[in-house]
Protein backbone atom coordinates (compact mmCIF):
# COMPACT_ATOMS: atom_id res chain seq x y z
CA UNK A 1 0.00 0.00 0.00
CA UNK A 2 1.69 3.17 -1.03
CA UNK A 3 0.32 6.64 -0.13
CA UNK A 4 1.40 10.33 -1.92
CA UNK A 5 2.90 12.64 0.62
CA UNK A 6 0.37 15.05 1.06
CA UNK A 7 3.02 17.71 0.92
CA UNK A 8 3.04 17.15 -2.72
CA UNK A 9 -0.32 20.07 -2.24
CA UNK A 10 -2.51 17.61 -4.40
CA UNK A 11 -4.85 19.57 -6.52
CA UNK A 12 -7.61 17.23 -5.65
CA UNK A 13 -7.74 13.66 -3.80
CA UNK A 14 -9.82 11.22 -2.67
CA UNK A 15 -9.04 9.76 0.90
CA UNK A 16 -10.13 6.22 1.28
CA UNK A 17 -10.29 4.55 4.77
CA UNK A 18 -9.05 1.20 4.72
CA UNK A 19 -10.00 0.94 8.49
CA UNK A 20 -13.83 1.72 7.74
CA UNK A 21 -13.60 -0.80 4.81
CA UNK A 22 -12.63 -3.19 7.10
CA UNK A 23 -15.20 -2.27 9.74
CA UNK A 24 -17.95 -2.44 7.35
CA UNK A 25 -17.02 -5.93 6.08
CA UNK A 26 -17.07 -7.25 9.19
CA UNK A 27 -20.62 -5.86 10.36
CA UNK A 28 -21.89 -6.87 7.04
CA UNK A 29 -20.53 -10.75 7.78
CA UNK A 30 -22.44 -10.56 10.79
CA UNK A 31 -25.77 -10.20 9.14
CA UNK A 32 -25.48 -13.38 7.53
CA UNK A 33 -23.15 -15.52 9.66
CA UNK A 34 -23.73 -18.52 7.88
CA UNK A 35 -22.86 -17.49 4.61
CA UNK A 36 -19.81 -16.46 2.63
CA UNK A 37 -19.41 -13.10 1.93
CA UNK A 38 -18.19 -12.16 -1.89
CA UNK A 39 -17.04 -8.76 -2.13
CA UNK A 40 -17.90 -6.62 -5.06
CA UNK A 41 -15.19 -4.19 -6.28
CA UNK A 42 -16.07 -3.89 -10.24
CA UNK A 43 -15.66 -0.30 -11.71
CA UNK A 44 -12.60 -0.02 -9.67
CA UNK A 45 -14.04 -0.83 -6.63
CA UNK A 46 -16.97 1.65 -7.33
CA UNK A 47 -14.22 4.18 -7.55
CA UNK A 48 -11.80 3.11 -3.86
CA UNK A 49 -9.50 1.39 -5.75
CA UNK A 50 -9.72 -2.27 -6.91
CA UNK A 51 -6.47 -3.80 -6.03
CA UNK A 52 -5.98 -1.64 -2.59
CA UNK A 53 -9.60 -2.87 -1.65
CA UNK A 54 -9.42 -6.40 -2.69
CA UNK A 55 -5.97 -7.00 -0.31
CA UNK A 56 -7.81 -5.08 2.70
CA UNK A 57 -10.31 -6.97 2.38
CA UNK A 58 -8.40 -10.71 1.75
CA UNK A 59 -6.24 -9.55 4.77
CA UNK A 60 -9.74 -10.01 6.78
CA UNK A 61 -10.13 -13.28 5.09
CA UNK A 62 -12.20 -12.99 1.93
CA UNK A 63 -11.85 -14.99 -0.39
CA UNK A 64 -14.41 -14.15 -2.89
CA UNK A 65 -14.32 -11.43 -4.78
CA UNK A 66 -16.99 -10.19 -7.92
CA UNK A 67 -15.71 -7.89 -11.10
CA UNK A 68 -17.43 -6.96 -14.05
CA UNK A 69 -15.23 -7.20 -16.94
CA UNK A 70 -12.56 -9.73 -18.09
CA UNK A 71 -10.18 -6.71 -17.76
CA UNK A 72 -11.53 -5.83 -14.13
CA UNK A 73 -9.76 -9.53 -13.51
CA UNK A 74 -6.60 -9.35 -15.08
CA UNK A 75 -5.94 -6.13 -13.20
CA UNK A 76 -6.64 -8.59 -9.84
CA UNK A 77 -4.52 -11.08 -11.14
CA UNK A 78 -1.67 -8.60 -12.21
CA UNK A 79 -1.34 -7.26 -8.73
CA UNK A 80 -1.09 -11.31 -6.77
CA UNK A 81 -4.46 -11.42 -5.87
CA UNK A 82 -4.82 -15.37 -5.74
CA UNK A 83 -8.57 -15.63 -4.05
CA UNK A 84 -11.48 -16.52 -6.18
CA UNK A 85 -12.34 -14.18 -8.85
CA UNK A 86 -15.81 -14.04 -9.96
CA UNK A 87 -17.18 -12.65 -13.55
CA UNK A 88 -20.35 -11.16 -13.40
CA UNK A 89 -20.89 -8.89 -16.06
CA UNK A 90 -20.98 -11.11 -18.86
CA UNK A 91 -18.60 -11.78 -21.38
CA UNK A 92 -17.90 -13.15 -25.17
CA UNK A 93 -17.30 -16.52 -26.19
CA UNK A 94 -13.90 -15.42 -27.87
CA UNK A 95 -12.75 -14.69 -24.54
CA UNK A 96 -13.47 -18.07 -22.98
CA UNK A 97 -9.81 -19.02 -23.03
CA UNK A 98 -8.93 -15.99 -21.20
CA UNK A 99 -11.40 -16.76 -18.62
CA UNK A 100 -9.35 -20.32 -17.89
CA UNK A 101 -5.96 -18.76 -18.09
CA UNK A 102 -6.83 -16.48 -15.53
CA UNK A 103 -8.33 -18.85 -13.43
CA UNK A 104 -11.87 -17.06 -13.36
CA UNK A 105 -15.70 -18.44 -12.27
CA UNK A 106 -17.42 -17.28 -15.12
CA UNK A 107 -21.27 -16.66 -14.22
CA UNK A 108 -22.97 -18.49 -17.19
CA UNK A 109 -25.79 -16.07 -18.67
CA UNK A 110 -26.19 -17.64 -22.22
CA UNK A 111 -26.35 -21.42 -23.11
CA UNK A 112 -24.43 -20.48 -26.48
CA UNK A 113 -21.04 -19.98 -23.35
CA UNK A 114 -21.26 -23.33 -22.69
CA UNK A 115 -19.89 -24.47 -25.44
CA UNK A 116 -16.54 -22.43 -25.83
CA UNK A 117 -15.80 -22.93 -21.95
CA UNK A 118 -16.16 -26.50 -22.13
CA UNK A 119 -13.45 -26.54 -25.24
CA UNK A 120 -11.22 -23.81 -23.47
CA UNK A 121 -11.28 -26.18 -20.39
CA UNK A 122 -10.25 -29.12 -22.15
CA UNK A 123 -7.40 -27.10 -24.09
CA UNK A 124 -6.09 -25.93 -21.58
CA UNK A 125 -6.03 -29.08 -19.38
CA UNK A 126 -8.24 -28.32 -16.47
CA UNK A 127 -10.26 -31.50 -15.52
CA UNK A 128 -13.19 -29.58 -13.69
CA UNK A 129 -13.67 -25.84 -14.72
CA UNK A 130 -16.34 -24.34 -11.41
CA UNK A 131 -18.92 -22.00 -13.46
CA UNK A 132 -22.14 -20.74 -11.98
CA UNK A 133 -25.45 -20.20 -13.52
CA UNK A 134 -27.35 -16.81 -14.05
CA UNK A 135 -30.94 -17.35 -14.08
CA UNK A 136 -33.41 -13.79 -14.91
CA UNK A 137 -36.05 -14.16 -12.36
CA UNK A 138 -37.27 -10.98 -13.48
CA UNK A 139 -34.80 -7.97 -14.25
CA UNK A 140 -34.63 -8.84 -17.36
CA UNK A 141 -30.90 -8.43 -17.39
CA UNK A 142 -28.24 -11.12 -18.13
CA UNK A 143 -29.35 -14.65 -17.44
CA UNK A 144 -31.31 -17.75 -18.72
CA UNK A 145 -34.56 -17.88 -18.73
CA UNK A 146 -36.62 -20.38 -16.79
CA UNK A 147 -37.78 -21.98 -19.26
CA UNK A 148 -34.48 -21.87 -21.05
CA UNK A 149 -33.60 -24.11 -17.74
CA UNK A 150 -34.25 -27.81 -19.26
CA UNK A 151 -31.76 -27.00 -22.23
CA UNK A 152 -28.96 -25.50 -19.32
CA UNK A 153 -29.70 -29.03 -17.56
CA UNK A 154 -28.96 -31.22 -21.13
CA UNK A 155 -26.05 -28.86 -22.13
CA UNK A 156 -24.13 -28.90 -19.00
CA UNK A 157 -24.50 -32.33 -19.02
CA UNK A 158 -22.74 -33.21 -22.14
CA UNK A 159 -19.75 -30.39 -20.75
CA UNK A 160 -17.81 -32.92 -18.44
CA UNK A 161 -14.68 -30.24 -18.13
CA UNK A 162 -17.66 -27.74 -16.60
CA UNK A 163 -18.70 -28.40 -12.67
CA UNK A 164 -21.96 -26.44 -11.96
CA UNK A 165 -20.87 -24.82 -8.75
CA UNK A 166 -23.64 -22.37 -8.49
CA UNK A 167 -27.15 -20.45 -8.67
CA UNK A 168 -27.08 -16.44 -9.10
CA UNK A 169 -29.71 -14.47 -9.71
CA UNK A 170 -30.28 -10.45 -9.48
CA UNK A 171 -32.78 -8.72 -7.51
CA UNK A 172 -34.79 -6.23 -9.16
CA UNK A 173 -36.71 -4.55 -6.14
CA UNK A 174 -34.37 -5.52 -3.30
CA UNK A 175 -34.45 -2.28 -1.92
CA UNK A 176 -38.37 -2.70 -0.98
CA UNK A 177 -37.86 -4.71 2.00
CA UNK A 178 -42.00 -5.78 1.28
CA UNK A 179 -41.62 -6.33 -2.51
CA UNK A 180 -43.85 -8.77 -4.13
CA UNK A 181 -41.33 -8.65 -6.89
CA UNK A 182 -38.73 -9.86 -4.71
CA UNK A 183 -41.15 -12.29 -3.55
CA UNK A 184 -41.83 -13.51 -7.27
CA UNK A 185 -38.06 -13.85 -7.56
CA UNK A 186 -37.30 -15.75 -4.56
CA UNK A 187 -39.84 -17.75 -5.47
CA UNK A 188 -38.83 -18.94 -8.88
CA UNK A 189 -35.11 -19.27 -7.62
CA UNK A 190 -35.60 -21.51 -5.33
CA UNK A 191 -37.57 -23.80 -7.54
CA UNK A 192 -34.81 -23.59 -10.00
CA UNK A 193 -32.59 -24.50 -7.12
CA UNK A 194 -35.12 -27.47 -6.55
CA UNK A 195 -34.63 -28.33 -9.82
CA UNK A 196 -31.12 -28.14 -10.60
CA UNK A 197 -30.81 -30.38 -7.13
CA UNK A 198 -32.89 -32.90 -8.84
CA UNK A 199 -31.29 -33.14 -12.18
CA UNK A 200 -28.26 -34.69 -10.02
CA UNK A 201 -26.73 -30.82 -9.84
CA UNK A 202 -25.25 -29.28 -6.22
CA UNK A 203 -25.47 -25.64 -6.98
CA UNK A 204 -24.98 -23.36 -4.21
CA UNK A 205 -27.18 -20.29 -4.44
CA UNK A 206 -26.45 -16.59 -4.47
CA UNK A 207 -28.80 -13.71 -4.37
CA UNK A 208 -28.61 -10.69 -1.79
CA UNK A 209 -26.91 -7.88 -2.55
CA UNK A 210 -26.54 -4.34 -0.39
CA UNK A 211 -30.42 -3.78 0.23
CA UNK A 212 -31.35 -7.70 0.21
CA UNK A 213 -28.48 -8.83 2.79
CA UNK A 214 -29.77 -5.78 5.35
CA UNK A 215 -33.49 -6.73 4.51
CA UNK A 216 -34.31 -9.74 3.57
CA UNK A 217 -32.63 -12.76 5.46
CA UNK A 218 -34.58 -15.12 2.95
CA UNK A 219 -32.14 -13.90 0.20
CA UNK A 220 -29.11 -15.13 1.62
CA UNK A 221 -28.64 -18.65 0.73
CA UNK A 222 -24.62 -19.70 0.65
CA UNK A 223 -22.99 -16.17 -0.75
CA UNK A 224 -24.49 -12.80 -0.40
CA UNK A 225 -22.71 -9.92 -2.73
CA UNK A 226 -22.80 -6.55 -0.75
CA UNK A 227 -21.75 -3.90 -2.96
CA UNK A 228 -22.10 -0.28 -2.21
CA UNK A 229 -22.58 -0.73 1.34
CA UNK A 230 -19.29 -2.35 1.65
CA UNK A 231 -17.86 1.48 1.17
CA UNK A 232 -19.92 2.78 3.81
CA UNK A 233 -23.18 3.33 1.75
CA UNK A 234 -26.78 2.31 2.81
CA UNK A 235 -28.67 2.26 -0.40
CA UNK A 236 -31.79 2.93 1.58
CA UNK A 237 -32.68 4.78 4.89
CA UNK A 238 -34.18 0.97 6.02
CA UNK A 239 -30.51 -0.34 5.66
CA UNK A 240 -28.98 2.01 7.84
CA UNK A 241 -31.23 1.14 10.38
CA UNK A 242 -29.97 -2.47 10.08
CA UNK A 243 -26.15 -1.81 10.14
CA UNK A 244 -24.00 0.33 11.32
CA UNK A 245 -21.57 1.68 8.48
CA UNK A 246 -19.03 3.87 7.64
CA UNK A 247 -18.27 5.77 4.58
CA UNK A 248 -14.95 4.68 3.09
CA UNK A 249 -14.50 7.97 1.07
CA UNK A 250 -13.60 11.19 1.46
CA UNK A 251 -13.68 13.85 -1.82
CA UNK A 252 -11.16 16.89 -1.40
CA UNK A 253 -9.78 19.34 -3.31
CA UNK A 254 -8.47 22.58 -2.27
CA UNK A 255 -8.98 26.67 -2.64
CA UNK A 256 -6.52 28.25 -5.95
CA UNK A 257 -8.32 31.54 -5.09
CA UNK A 258 -10.37 33.49 -3.09
CA UNK A 259 -11.33 37.07 -4.20
CA UNK A 260 -14.15 39.99 -3.44
CA UNK A 261 -16.08 41.05 -5.90
CA UNK A 262 -19.12 43.88 -5.56
CA UNK A 263 -23.24 42.99 -5.48
CA UNK A 264 -23.88 42.69 -8.68
CA UNK A 265 -21.26 40.07 -10.15
CA UNK A 266 -21.90 36.94 -12.39
CA UNK A 267 -20.22 34.14 -11.56
CA UNK A 268 -18.76 31.31 -13.82
CA UNK A 269 -20.16 30.03 -17.75
CA UNK A 270 -23.55 32.23 -18.29
CA UNK A 271 -23.86 34.00 -15.34
CA UNK A 272 -26.24 31.92 -13.76
CA UNK A 273 -25.38 33.29 -10.29
CA UNK A 274 -25.02 36.89 -9.56
CA UNK A 275 -24.02 38.15 -6.46
CA UNK A 276 -26.41 40.22 -4.41
CA UNK A 277 -24.06 41.63 -1.63
CA UNK A 278 -20.34 42.17 -1.57
CA UNK A 279 -19.16 38.62 -1.63
CA UNK A 280 -15.92 36.52 -1.10
CA UNK A 281 -15.80 33.94 -4.22
CA UNK A 282 -13.62 30.81 -3.74
CA UNK A 283 -12.05 28.76 -6.76
CA UNK A 284 -11.52 25.18 -6.08
CA UNK A 285 -9.09 23.03 -7.74
CA UNK A 286 -11.79 20.24 -8.62
CA UNK A 287 -14.53 19.74 -11.40
CA UNK A 288 -16.97 17.77 -13.60
CA UNK A 289 -13.59 16.59 -15.27
CA UNK A 290 -12.99 15.34 -11.78
CA UNK A 291 -16.27 13.51 -10.73
CA UNK A 292 -18.14 16.68 -9.14
CA UNK A 293 -20.79 16.98 -11.40
CA UNK A 294 -22.17 20.09 -13.35
CA UNK A 295 -25.82 19.78 -11.53
CA UNK A 296 -24.29 20.52 -8.31
CA UNK A 297 -24.42 24.18 -9.39
CA UNK A 298 -27.93 24.54 -7.83
CA UNK A 299 -28.14 23.64 -4.71
CA UNK A 300 -24.81 21.95 -3.49
CA UNK A 301 -22.25 23.02 -0.55
CA UNK A 302 -19.00 21.98 0.21
CA UNK A 303 -17.09 22.00 3.72
CA UNK A 304 -14.36 24.29 4.00
CA UNK A 305 -12.73 25.23 7.46
CA UNK A 306 -15.69 23.46 8.90
CA UNK A 307 -18.26 25.44 7.67
CA UNK A 308 -21.36 24.76 5.27
CA UNK A 309 -20.12 27.10 1.57
CA UNK A 310 -22.81 26.90 -1.02
CA UNK A 311 -21.66 26.56 -4.70
CA UNK A 312 -22.08 29.23 -6.92
CA UNK A 313 -22.59 29.55 -10.83
CA UNK A 314 -21.71 26.68 -13.38
CA UNK A 315 -19.39 24.09 -12.41
CA UNK A 316 -16.57 24.05 -14.61
CA UNK A 317 -14.18 21.17 -16.34
CA UNK A 318 -11.40 21.72 -13.58
CA UNK A 319 -12.52 24.47 -11.31
CA UNK A 320 -15.68 25.15 -9.08
CA UNK A 321 -16.85 28.14 -7.66
CA UNK A 322 -18.46 28.70 -3.78
CA UNK A 323 -19.64 31.33 -1.45
CA UNK A 324 -17.15 31.76 1.30
CA UNK A 325 -18.57 35.43 2.59
CA UNK A 326 -20.00 34.08 5.58
CA UNK A 327 -16.10 31.54 5.94
CA UNK A 328 -14.20 33.59 8.14
CA UNK A 329 -10.40 33.51 7.25
CA UNK A 330 -10.83 30.81 4.09
CA UNK A 331 -7.85 31.44 1.87
CA UNK A 332 -6.21 30.34 -1.49
CA UNK A 333 -4.71 26.70 -0.05
CA UNK A 334 -7.29 25.82 2.27
CA UNK A 335 -9.11 22.17 2.33
CA UNK A 336 -12.33 21.48 0.59
CA UNK A 337 -14.28 18.67 1.16
CA UNK A 338 -16.52 18.04 -1.79
CA UNK A 339 -18.22 15.45 0.24
CA UNK A 340 -16.96 13.65 3.75
CA UNK A 341 -16.24 15.31 6.93
CA UNK A 342 -14.23 17.80 7.78
CA UNK A 343 -14.36 19.23 11.64
CA UNK A 344 -18.24 18.37 13.18
CA UNK A 345 -20.12 18.57 9.52
CA UNK A 346 -20.62 15.70 7.35
CA UNK A 347 -21.79 16.29 3.46
CA UNK A 348 -22.45 12.94 2.21
CA UNK A 349 -22.36 11.33 -1.07
CA UNK A 350 -26.09 10.42 -0.68
CA UNK A 351 -26.98 14.39 -0.49
CA UNK A 352 -24.53 15.15 -3.23
CA UNK A 353 -25.95 12.60 -5.47
CA UNK A 354 -29.49 13.83 -4.65
CA UNK A 355 -28.73 17.15 -5.61
CA UNK A 356 -27.10 15.87 -8.91
CA UNK A 357 -30.49 14.24 -9.54
CA UNK A 358 -28.38 10.71 -9.65
CA UNK A 359 -27.62 8.28 -6.91
CA UNK A 360 -24.36 7.59 -4.53
CA UNK A 361 -23.19 4.70 -6.98
CA UNK A 362 -22.58 7.26 -9.92
CA UNK A 363 -21.14 9.54 -7.68
CA UNK A 364 -18.53 7.35 -6.60
CA UNK A 365 -18.00 5.71 -9.91
CA UNK A 366 -17.55 8.75 -11.73
CA UNK A 367 -14.56 10.27 -9.92
CA UNK A 368 -12.02 11.11 -12.11
CA UNK A 369 -8.93 9.41 -12.86
CA UNK A 370 -6.34 12.55 -12.39
CA UNK A 371 -8.15 12.40 -8.49
CA UNK A 372 -5.70 10.84 -6.31
CA UNK A 373 -5.99 7.85 -4.15
CA UNK A 374 -4.60 8.22 -0.98
CA UNK A 375 -5.07 5.07 1.55
CA UNK A 376 -5.36 5.62 5.44
CA UNK A 377 -6.40 3.09 8.33
CA UNK A 378 -8.18 4.63 11.07
CA UNK A 379 -6.90 2.00 13.28
CA UNK A 380 -8.37 0.19 15.52
CA UNK A 381 -9.43 2.37 17.98
CA UNK A 382 -12.48 2.95 16.09
CA UNK A 383 -13.46 -0.70 15.15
Amino acid sequence: MTAAPLSEALRARAEIDLGALRANYRALKALAPRSRLMAVVKAQAYGHGAVEVARALVGEGCGLFAVATLGEARELRQAGIKERVFLLGGFFAEQADAVVELDLTPVIFDLALIAPLEAAARRFGKPTLAVHLKLDTGATRLGILPEELEDAIGLLRRAPHLELEGLATLLANAADPASPVTDRQLAAFGATLGRLRQSGFKPIGHVANSAALALRADSHFDIVRPGLSLYGLPPVREVAEKVVLRPVMTFKARLLQVKRVPAGTGVSYGQTFVTSRPSRIGVVGAGYADGYRRGLQAGAHVLVRARRAPVVGAVCMDLTMVDLTEVDGAGAGDEVVLWGTQGDQTISVNEVARIAQTISYEMLCTVGRRVERIYRDSGAQQQ
